[in-house]
């Protein structure tokens, strides 16, 4: 995009005010940023007929809203499992029971594979968005057995 910083050699020393509603400065940014360009480089870009340049390729796709929930729940239990485990280890009167924080753990690593299978471009095209139920595992289990013992 450089080419397009400097039009024939000059520096750009003018400026164009133009007024918008909220709604048309919201349609602007966002194609510019659908373009990956500054707003301006953009409007420049389309009034001065300048080569239009490609959109990007690694834009993020949407998030099904189920997938980000169940990562949301997975992410909670890895710092419920580390806040039990640095309160657990800074206590001298109690001592971590890391086989159990290690299969909790191992439970975590088996779900996210399973959504990284879900959630696959072959696995959505073929189940077309197909999501699982399955149940998100609950880390009081842990946390609670290890306070009684």
């Amino acid at each position: 995009m450089a080419e397009n910083k400097q039009f024939d050699g000059e520096k750009r020393q003018t400026r164009l005010n133009l007024r918008l509603t909220d709604a048309e400065h919201t349609m602007l940014k966002s194609r510019a940023e659908g373009f990956g360009l500054q707003m301006a480089e953009f409007v420049r870009v389309f009034l001065l007929e300048l080569p239009k340049p490609a959109k990007r390729v690694h834009d993020l796709p949407m998030v099904d809203p189920k997938l980000l929930r169940q990562l949301v729940s997975i992410g909670n239990n890895v710092n419920q499992l580390t806040r039990y485990a640095h309160t657990v280890s800074n206590d001298p009167k109690q001592t971590l029971d890391v086989l159990s924080l290690s299969f909790a753990l191992q439970k975590l690593g088996d779900e996210l594979a399973q959504l990284r299978e879900q959630y696959s471009l072959k696995s959505v095209k073929e189940a077309d968005a197909y999501v699982s139920d399955a149940p998100v595992l609950d880390t009081t289990d842990v946390i609670n057995r290890d306070e009684r013992c």
